[in-house]
């Protein structure tokens, strides 16, 4: 498991509350110090539309959109073009949010972060992506 993986799973729980997360096929070919992870804007009970996700390049300490999708040729490590480099994933992800989502992840409560993050951690979902 990577090194950092405990700040990437309290991430992700901060932002679960607005937004999905899945494995991108290209985490085979990142190494141990980086993680791709897709994940879409969802704040419904359906599925995400595929055409909805996006691939997030992340570090210990940069995240960005990637230009490239799961269902590229090949992986590239091009940023979507208008988007920064972020100190981590949720910030990374609220810099496309919509206004509803940013919303949502204002008014959402501790313990739903809490008890999210407690999953990942005790699932370790990193170790099999």
């Amino acid at each position: 498991m990577k090194s950092w993986s405990p700040v990437f799973y309290e991430q992700m729980a901060l932002a679960s509350s607005a937004f999905a997360f899945s494995w991108s096929r290209w985490n085979a070919d990142c190494g141990e110090k980086r993680q791709i992870v897709r994940a879409a804007e969802n704040m419904t009970d359906e599925p995400v539309d595929e055409d909805v996700w996006k691939n997030y390049s992340c570090e210990s300490r940069k995240s960005y959109a990637l230009k490239c999708t799961d269902d590229d040729d090949e992986v590239s490590d091009e940023k979507i073009e208008g988007t920064q480099f972020h100190p981590d994933l949720f910030h990374c992800l609220k810099e496309t949010a919509s206004t509803e989502a940013l919303a949502v992840l204002g008014r959402t409560s501790y313990g739903f972060v809490d008890t999210v993050s407690t999953w990942l951690f005790a699932t370790k979902v990193l170790t099999f992506s």
